[in-house]
């Protein structure tokens, strides 16, 4: 029911014969959204699209996350607060072509910004 209402909400905010691209759609992860996935998927503006995603977190239909992704390109943790992250991260490594795990500090590492649906 929230998730109807959200999509409902969407489609007053889009231009009536909006086109939605549904590959883009049907590749679309629920636990891993970003603002660029939504602006894809629905062909609107980056500043739109990110509006769209405070709705669904106004909603309660998103959850608006926060995870560190280390070097190689992995999530080292992630959390809905970015005051819960972890000053240090063990990220993947790899040194003579075998994986190990490594300690970073957070803060030399990027952080991203998604969302995931909340009952997901």
């Amino acid at each position: 029911m929230l998730l109807k209402r959200f999509f409902s909400t969407i489609s007053d905010l889009l231009p009536v014969g909006a086109l939605v691209n549904l590959d883009a759609l049907s590749k679309l992860d629920p636990h891993r959204m970003s603002i660029e996935n939504v602006h894809s998927v629905l062909r609107v503006p980056r500043a739109i699209a990110e509006k769209i995603c405070d709705i669904g977190v106004r909603q309660g239909v998103l959850k608006r996350m926060v995870a560190i992704v280390c070097p190689l390109g992995e999530d080292g943790a992630e959390s809905e607060k970015e005051s819960d992250l972890p000053e240090m991260v063990t990220c993947i490594s790899e040194e003579g072509g075998f994986p190990h795990d490594v300690e970073i500090p957070a803060t030399q590492l990027r952080k991203v910004t998604f969302y995931r649906l909340a009952n997901g």
